[in-house]
């Protein structure tokens, strides 16, 4: 996507700059570690976790009803990739399994995949989902809490992974984290595409981890052209 989950609501107009101030300095303090290879996977793990839980505070502080997300998403700067909805119609059309496995927020997810027409039953999304009241308030977020760092753990808990064997893989990412979710899956072959977002700081580290790595938040062209010559009919060889 362009734009976050997490943005999609730390920048609603309707909560106001003091909101917007307290959850940018939260952002500001926890984001440099979480994109910093440098560090151990134990710092980078207990920032995020720190990070999610509080701004998941802020959250829960605004007492805002799930309705209310489609608006949030509307005046937000959250996008799909160019390309992404092409992505998901191919991958439906030739029923090709496709799991979004975000730290991001389930609820944001479903609205955009809604608003943008691709909310298919081939895709499967596990991600942050909100809990709610009675009278449908969000009031926090089911566990467990799932960030960059964590997606490990959490997809060795999924039955997703135990479910669903697949002969080959495309598994796309912007984080080195994201390789880590291929040894929860049983497949022949793997095919990893990394977006890196640093290249000046980040390019060296990401070609020597994936086997394709797009610069500068490029959009699915390459991805779509990789996919459509996997699906393409293969040409019958003469006897």
């Amino acid at each position: 996507t362009s734009g976050t989950c997490f943005g999609a609501i730390r920048t609603y107009p309707g909560f106001g700059a003091e909101f917007l101030a307290k959850t940018n300095a939260i952002k500001n303090k926890h984001y440099p570690i979480h994109v910093d290879h440098t560090l151990s996977e134990e710092v980078r793990c207990k920032s995020d976790f720190q990070w999610f839980t509080k701004i998941m505070a802020c959250f829960v502080e605004q007492q805002f009803p799930r309705a209310m997300l489609k608006d949030m998403l509307q005046k937000s700067t959250c996008r799909l990739r160019a390309g992404v909805v092409e992505f998901l119609e191919l991958a439906h059309r030739h029923e090709i399994p496709v799991l979004i496995f975000s730290g991001g927020i389930r609820d944001i997810i479903d609205v955009l995949l809604e608003r943008e027409g691709c909310n298919f039953d081939n895709i499967s999304i596990i991600s942050n989902r909100f809990k709610y009241s009675a009278d449908d308030v969000m009031v926090g977020a089911e566990e467990p809490f799932i960030t960059a760092s964590s997606k490990l753990e959490v997809a060795k808990q999924n039955v997703y992974f135990s479910q669903v064997k697949r002969d080959n893989v495309l598994l796309l990412g912007d984080m080195l984290s994201d390789l880590k979710m291929s040894s929860c899956a049983e497949y022949a072959e793997l095919v990893s595409v990394g977006f890196c977002n640093q290249p000046a700081k980040d390019e060296d580290t990401y070609l020597d981890h994936f086997d394709v790595v797009l610069l500068e938040n490029q959009d699915f062209r390459v991805i779509n052209q990789m996919l459509g010559d996997i699906v393409a009919p293969k040409p019958e060889l003469s006897s």
